[in-house]
Formats: C-alpha cells, sequence, structure tokens
C-alpha cells in the first residue's frame, strides 16, 4: 500500500511513516459506472483521491447542467468542502468504475500543515484546471470509450484516428489480432496493443482509466460471446459498435443498443465521422424555381467528396433533396429540372393539372400531382433512402411543424409543396398539411436535433434587399399574375421566418438567384449555375470544419 500511495502525485512528497499512518486513515469506496460519488449542494467533508477509474465534473448553471471535465487515476477532487466546509459546488460521477480514496477534513488538514507539498500540490492543479478553464470555459463532451465486436474493428480504429486526428487505441482483449501489420497501423496512428496476461473482467476499470491518460479514444475489441470480459467490456464503455452482417438486427442479444456498420469501408467511414462528431447535415431551402440551384449545390458537394449524412428539405428543396437521397445522378435532376418548363408549368402544362371548380382549398385539387411524384419516386419509402431525410410541412389547422421521415415519399413530397391557395392541402393522417415554408423554409434546427454536427444550408430565397432590387421592375411594369402575387406574398413571409431560424448552422451557401423569378424554370441551366458558384465559395471553409484536430503524441 506504501509504494501504491507514493505513486499518487498527492501523496509523493510523504515520507513512509506518514504513508503508513495515512493507509490506516483513509477509506476506499468503490463507485459504479453511471453513479454519483455526490450532487452539487450537498454536504460534504471528504477529499477523494481516484486510484482507479474515470469521473465527470459536472456544473449546474441556470439550472441547465454543464460538463466541466474528466478526472482520472491520480486526480483528486472535493478539496473545496473537506478543507473549508460548506456544500459542493458541482455533481461528480462516475464514468469508469473507479475505486477512491476519501481522507477526512481531519486527517487532512494535519498533513498539509506538516508536509506543506501538499498544499502546493492542490494549488498546482486548481491552477492547471483554471488555465484549461480560461482557454475553453465548457470542455466539449467527447466519447473516448468504445467497445466493438466484428472483425472490422481495425478498419474502424484506423477511419476515427484519420477522421478526428488524434491517436487511437485499440485494446485487443481476446488475442484476436496476431496477423495484423502493428506498423502499418502504428502509421495510421492507431496504436495495438493486448494484456500481457488474461484480464480478469473486474480488472477492466482499472487497466482502461489507465490507458485513457495516455490516449484520446480508446477502442476495446472484444469477442461476439457471452464471457464475463466482454460484458464488461460492453458495460464500460460509453458506446457499443457492433460491424458485420451478423450484428445486424436492430436488438442483437448480446449488445443491446449498440451502434451497427456493415463491414464496408463506406459504411465504416461514416460511422467514424458520427463517432468522432463529424456527420454533415445538408438543409435546403424552398424557393419554387430557384431552388433548382440546389442541384448546382449537391453537384459541387459530390465532385469535392463533402459526405451528407443526412438531408431536410421544405418544398423545392424536399424534392431535390429527395432526389439526391433516392441515389438520382446530377445529370438526372438536371434533365428533370429542364422538363419543369414544359411538364409541370402552372401555365404551360395544362394536361398535368387537375383544376378545382369551383375552387374551396385551392386552384389545383393535387390527385394528379401526387400521380407525378409517383412516377419520378416509383414505390419509394423514406426507409429505402440511400441517406436519411426529412421533409418539413406546416399543420394548416394548428399552424405546427410536421416532420415528415416515414412511409411513402411522394405523399410527403406532395404535402410539402402544398402552397396555400394555389394547391390543396394535402391529407396525412389525420392532418391538412401545406408547404412547409410557411413554419420553417430552411431547416437546419431538424438536423441538429437529429444529431448532425455540422450544418449546411442552401438558402436560394432573397433578402428584402434584393426583392427590392430585382422585384420592384417586375411590379411597375404590371407584369405580375394572381400566382405570382401568391409567390411573393409566401417568399416575403419566408425570408422573415429565416432571420429567426439560423442559428445552429454553420455554413450558409447563398446562390445568386434573385434576379430569376420564382416561376422562370426555362433558366435551369443559370439557376444551377449559380449554385455551383456559391458552393465552390464555401468548400475551403467546409474543409476547415471536417479537418481533423493536431494529433496527440501518446505517453510512453
Amino acid at each position: 500500500m506504501r509504494e501504491h500511495l507514493r505513486s499518487i502525485p498527492f501523496f509523493s512528497s510523504l515520507d513512509d511513516q506518514a504513508l503508513d499512518v495515512l493507509a490506516g486513515r483513509l477509506q476506499r469506496k468503490h463507485v459504479h459506472k453511471g453513479a454519483s460519488v455526490f450532487l452539487a449542494g450537498e454536504p460534504g467533508n471528504e477529499m477523494y483521491i481516484i486510484r482507479s477509474g474515470l469521473v465527470k465534473i459536472i456544473s449546474q448553471y441556470e439550472e441547465e447542467e454543464r460538463f466541466i471535465l474528466y478526472l482520472g487515476p491520480g486526480d483528486f477532487f472535493g478539496e473545496g468542502a473537506a478543507l473549508f466546509g460548506g456544500n459542493h459546488s458541482a455533481s461528480v460521477y462516475v464514468v469508469i468504475d473507479a475505486e477512491l480514496l476519501m481522507l477526512s477534513h481531519d486527517d487532512l488538514t494535519p498533513l498539509m500543515a506538516r508536509y506543506p507539498e501538499m498544499a502546493r500540490t492542490i494549488i498546482r492543479e486548481l491552477h492547471q484546471r483554471l488555465r484549461l478553464s480560461l482557454r475553453s470555459p465548457i470542455q466539449t463532451k467527447q466519447l473516448t470509450v468504445i467497445a466493438s465486436i466484428g472483425d472490422a474493428t481495425p478498419l474502424l480504429a484506423q477511419h476515427l484516428a484519420q477522421v478526428s486526428g488524434e491517436d487511437v487505441l485499440l485494446l485487443d482483449l481476446n488475442d484476436q489480432s496476431h496477423e495484423l501489420d502493428r506498423a502499418a497501423l502504428r502509421d495510421g496512428h492507431v496504436y495495438l496493443t493486448h494484456t500481457e496476461r488474461a484480464l480478469n473482467a473486474e480488472e477492466l476499470p482499472e487497466h482502461i482509466s489507465q490507458l485513457i491518460k495516455q490516449y484520446y479514444w480508446v477502442v476495446l475489441w472484444a469477442v461476439p460471446d457471452e464471457v464475463p470480459l466482454t460484458r464488461k467490456a460492453l458495460d464500460q464503455a460509453d458506446l457499443r459498435v457492433a460491424l458485420g452482417a451478423a450484428f445486424a438486427q436492430p436488438a442483437h442479444r448480446l449488445v443491446p443498443n449498440h451502434l451497427y456498420a456493415d463491414d464496408d469501408v463506406t459504411a465504416i467511414h461514416q460511422l467514424a465521422r458520427r463517432l468522432a462528431r463529424r456527420q454533415v447535415g445538408l438543409a435546403l431551402s424552398s424557393g419554387n424555381a430557384r431552388g433548382m440551384a440546389h442541384i448546382g449545390v449537391l453537384k459541387v458537394l459530390r465532385e469535392e467528396n463533402i459526405p451528407v449524412d443526412m438531408i431536410a428539405g421544405t418544398s423545392a428543396g424536399a424534392l431535390f433533396g429527395a432526389l439526391h437521397a433516392a441515389g438520382r445522378s446530377v445529370e438526372e435532376m438536371a434533365e428533370f429540372a429542364r422538363r419543369v418548363q414544359n411538364e409541370y408549368n402552372f401555365f404551360t402544362g395544362f394536361r398535368n393539372w387537375d383544376f378545382s371548380f369551383p375552387p374551396r382549398w385551392g386552384l389545383i385539387k393535387g390527385n394528379m400531382f401526387l400521380k407525378q411524384l409517383q412516377q419520378l419516386l416509383p414505390g419509394l419509402t423514406f426507409e429505402e433512402l440511400e441517406t436519411p431525410l426529412a421533409v418539413v410541412a406546416a399543420d394548416l389547422v394548428s399552424g405546427e411543424e410536421i416532420v415528415l421521415e416515414r412511409g411513402p415519399l411522394p405523399e410527403a413530397l406532395r404535402a410539402t409543396m402544398s402552397m396555400g391557395g394555389f394547391l390543396e392541402p394535402a391529407r396525412h393522417d389525420g392532418r391538412l398539411l401545406i408547404d412547409g415554408g410557411a413554419v420553417n423554409p430552411v431547416p437546419g434546427q431538424i438536423l441538429a436535433d437529429r444529431g448532425m454536427n455540422i450544418i449546411i444550408t442552401s438558402n436560394v430565397i432573397p433578402t428584402l434587399q434584393e426583392r427590392m432590387r430585382w422585384q420592384r421592375g417586375q411590379i411597375a411594369k404590371d407584369k405580375s399574375s394572381l400566382v405570382d402575387i401568391m409567390l411573393n406574398e409566401r417568399e416575403i413571409m419566408e425570408g422573415a421566418i429565416i432571420r429567426s431560424r439560423m442559428r445552429p448552422v454553420d455554413v450558409v451557401i447563398q446562390p445568386d438567384v434573385a434576379r430569376y423569378h420564382v416561376r422562370q424554370y426555362d433558366k435551369a441551366h443559370e439557376i444551377i449555375q449559380a449554385g455551383e458558384n456559391a458552393t465552390r465559395l464555401q468548400i475551403p471553409y467546409i474543409r476547415k470544419l471536417l479537418a481533423p484536430r493536431p494529433r496527440k503524441i501518446p505517453s510512453a
């Protein structure tokens, strides 16, 4: 016990006699993962030193819990209450099963009086924490321990290192790695290791807590068998991962509530970005003919290999987002846009519209429009899309934002494109749904709510200043029809809504399309090109957001 205490920085200045006395006074406490050591506001008079395990410090700020930092073996906490009494200022929760040593106020103060170096240790540590808080008042929560089953686990570790820029330790718990090229892994900043002897399951938390001090990511490579070591690894991990077709079912008996990926490179890379918090969401605005600029946006993102993990779209944005999510090529989308002028235009495509006489809910019934969408995306459902998609509509009665993400895709597009007064509301699950632009024309927040970390928007709705510049001439020449007035009214409303909806957005792509009329479908080529031009301007910044952080060199 004496040598173990001496290895803890807080006790390193004590002589043998003091260590022996201390060993008799220290109390031990074992706390399981997920439990609290103490909560903010609770009274306390004990200081805690972490022998093994990992804890996180949580502060309470205006009724909101905020993550502060992690502490591991050799670190201490609760020193304020132990020295001065009173209530704890923060809460402490166990992240990995922790073995704690507790020192009461009555034992701590005499020791510090006799050994001033202990006081200096506390001051030095608190100074370091203060410097950290000044650089980043609230640290970003990060998942650091991952339990993975499946032969593709080393590949996941490589992609995780590549995406995050951090070193990854791959801990082989069951000697599965004897044929792997360790040098190649190390070149990719993956450090493969295994335990020198067979670990007892109860020893794993201590082993992990030591590794976390050296490596940012620890991937526990476990065998897919119900053995104690595998169960302990799954229990201690921040996240569970299953790789390969054998684990495709949503609730595998061994790994419940896990993330799954096929063992191909594309799926593994996408999972690595999810773990490293580099998932990209793309929000596509409403915009009628101007919405064709989204095709140019999607074209450049594909050419530049910018990943898109989820799309949210409103009206025209939902339509082109759906085509992209369904795997349609840019050429197919551009060809569709060129056909719109003759086949789907309100004034030239009479055969495609079922007019309502007399109009009650709208000028167009919308049944033929739905058939056109069903021909464009025959039998397709949200669940079959290559990229997850969310479509925004609005409840005509309640004014609620309705997000459609399941079931038949054409019906959802029919709803989000049902502009009030023009196309009759769509009936969906007992609701009357209209164009989502009435509530959320640029749905970036939806992507943030679904876990996307980098939010890109393509907004083709002009500002009020742009509208004044380009539309005043058309109005003055008396060239606006009833449909134009309805579309302009909607656009003014959407422009006002957008100003309050951009908070979670990281990148705004704003194609220069204000000069084009909302019905200028014949300008498809120019509008698509405007989308391309605006996107290329933002590519350097998007790459910066996706770039790995500077690497940390692991300790020896």
